[in-house]
């Protein structure tokens, strides 16, 4: 993991981080506060990584891993939201729909954090409606358990962001063919009585309704980019409330699903770090090291955490 974080600090600081001649104003103790729950939630990942050992256990802990590697996103989005001088949204769907304009509208790309998946046509996507692809076509053919390798990474996130943006569609459609039967039902209600009143037969209840093409076009145009935080929310409902199997029984050995969970840490300790950089730019890279130093005080024997490596890092800027 160490490796790893050192490999994505020298390419994303150099996009990322610009010191600021004056460090902004914002609310410092509601930004921080956002960023402790991050990073504790983080420590929580790595510690039941590092202490699930039964094969059982390990698919078990992946799965609360999903949900804890969401919260961390959503606590370090929130802390940049406030650091840029917004509020802290309150709810999930601000969150990530606010996500989206914290990373897929800017100039620099740093993936996973900034691609996301919209409608074809959609300002600045490519033609298959991805935002800060790879320059290239996605192979939406390529099956999301291949063994992939290398640039085909592009393809996987590409679909699971796909399918995840399939799945508010479909959400939508549900609720748009719900309204429309309940109109159907109100007008033949009415029908009804004054059919009724005249000594005539009703007609029969509609029970089902179809959308339109056009109706089903404006649905999907109607949804927004979908991000990274959007299919890690998916994968916490799943994980949370759904289908825990889709970790149980997932991985096919001991081995993948332990690095399965080594994935989680070292996706939750990235997210935050480039979340950090640009935080830093903000209210100046001291700051967040001293905060830094403040939570690892009360840590003690917690030196090879995500935290105190990326505390190093930030400290060299």
């Amino acid at each position: 993991m160490e490796d790893a974080i050192v490999r994505l600090h020298s390419s994303a600081a150099s996009v990322l981080y610009h010191a600021p001649a004056t460090p902004s104003a914002c609310d410092h103790d509601q930004l921080f506060a956002c960023l402790r729950r991050a990073w504790a939630t983080a420590r929580l990942l790595e510690h039941t990584h590092a202490l699930a050992e039964d094969s059982e256990i390990i698919r078990l802990a992946n799965s609360w891993g999903a949900v804890q590697t969401y919260y961390v996103l959503y606590g370090a989005a929130q802390a940049l939201m406030v650091a840029e001088g917004g509020s802290r949204p309150e709810m999930h769907e601000p969150t990530k729909r606010r996500y989206v304009d914290l990373w897929t509208s800017r100039k620099e790309r740093i993936a996973p954090w900034t691609l996301a998946a919209a409608a074809p046509g959609t300002r600045l996507a490519d033609a298959d409606g991805f935002l800060a692809g790879p320059g290239r076509p996605i192979d939406l053919e390529l099956h999301p358990w291949a063994s992939w390798q290398g640039d085909q990474a592009w393809d996987i996130a590409a679909k699971a962001l796909r399918s995840t943006r399939q799945t508010l569609i479909d959400d939508r459609l549900a609720k748009k063919r719900h309204d429309k039967l309940s109109g159907k039902k109100k007008a033949w209600r009415a029908d009804r009585d004054a059919r009724l009143s005249a000594g005539r037969k009703p007609t029969p209840e509609p029970k089902s309704v179809n959308l339109t093409a056009a109706e089903k076009q404006e649905v999907a145009s109607g949804i927004r980019p979908v991000t990274m935080a959007d299919y890690l929310y998916r994968l916490r409902i799943k994980a949370n409330y759904e289908d825990v199997t889709v970790f149980s029984d997932g991985p096919s050995s001991d081995r993948e699903a332990n690095q399965v969970g080594a994935d989680l840490v070292a996706l939750a300790s990235a997210t935050l770090l480039v979340h950090e950089l640009r935080i830093a730019t903000i209210v100046g890279s001291d700051e967040l090291v001293k905060a830094m130093d403040t939570v690892l005080l009360h840590t003690v024997g917690d030196t090879a955490s995500g935290l105190a490596h990326r505390r190093d890092l930030h400290a060299r800027i």
